[in-house]
Order: C-alpha cells, then sequence, then structure tokens
C-alpha cells in the first residue's frame, strides 16, 4: 500500500557563494582601487613631453654679459723709476712695457682678468689686443 502525504520534500539549497557582508566589498573596493595609482609617476605637467618637462625643470643658465672695459684717465711718468696710469680714478704702478708714450696707450688689465689696450680720454672699446 502506498501513502502520499500533502508534504513535500525539502529541496536542498545550493551552497551560498562566499560574499562579504554589507559594505565591506565597497570598503574593499575603494582601499584597492587607488593602489596603482599610488605607485604610478605623478602626473606633474599635463600635455608635454618628457623631454619638454627636463627642459623646463632644469635651471636656465644666464649669460653673463662681459664687464666693461676699464677707462684710462691718465699716465705719468717719470724720469727714473716706473710710471703711473690711472684707471677708474684710480693710480697704480704699471709696468714699462705695457706704457706707450708716443700714442699715450696703455695695456690695463680688467677686473674680469681681460686684458685691455687703452688710450688716454678714449671711451672705452671692449676689444683685447
Amino acid at each position: 500500500m502506498q501513502t502520499y502525504s500533502a508534504r513535500q520534500p525539502r529541496r536542498q539549497r545550493a551552497p551560498a557563494s562566499p560574499a562579504l557582508p554589507g559594505g565591506a566589498a565597497i570598503l574593499l573596493a575603494a582601499l584597492v582601487w587607488p593602489w596603482p595609482a599610488a605607485h604610478a609617476e605623478p602626473l606633474g605637467r599635463l600635455f608635454i613631453t618628457p623631454a619638454e618637462r627636463i627642459r623646463l625643470d632644469t635651471p636656465a643658465t644666464l649669460d653673463t654679459p662681459p664687464a666693461p672695459p676699464p677707462r684710462l684717465d691718465g699716465i705719468v711718468t717719470r724720469s727714473a723709476g716706473r710710471p703711473t696710469v690711472f684707471v677708474d680714478g684710480r693710480a697704480s704702478g704699471a709696468d714699462p712695457r705695457q706704457v706707450r708714450i708716443d700714442d699715450a696707450t696703455a695695456r690695463v688689465t680688467g677686473a674680469d682678468g681681460r686684458a685691455h689696450r687703452l688710450r688716454v680720454g678714449a671711451p672705452p672699446s671692449g676689444g683685447a689686443p
């Protein structure tokens, strides 16, 4: 004899997938998302090639113009001893080989170390001998 029951057999539930509770999945995604950006090169200046970035980052070297040549104010010669030259208003002894009395010139070394042939009273030309 067969008996039937009104009750049906229970179905087995499928095993649950391992999921994080509530907002933990969102929190984990927020923590993992910025990780690659933290290890990447900083953006710096946008829309510029790396070569242009290097050129912009290196300080520009300013080419300083050379110092103007000194001004020869006068030459005093003596019968005995060294001549005296007046350069930019200051008197200093000179080597007799550097002074030419016949054309009133003297070879003078400027503050920057360059040598100049200067004529008394003439504006400095800036040329080296």
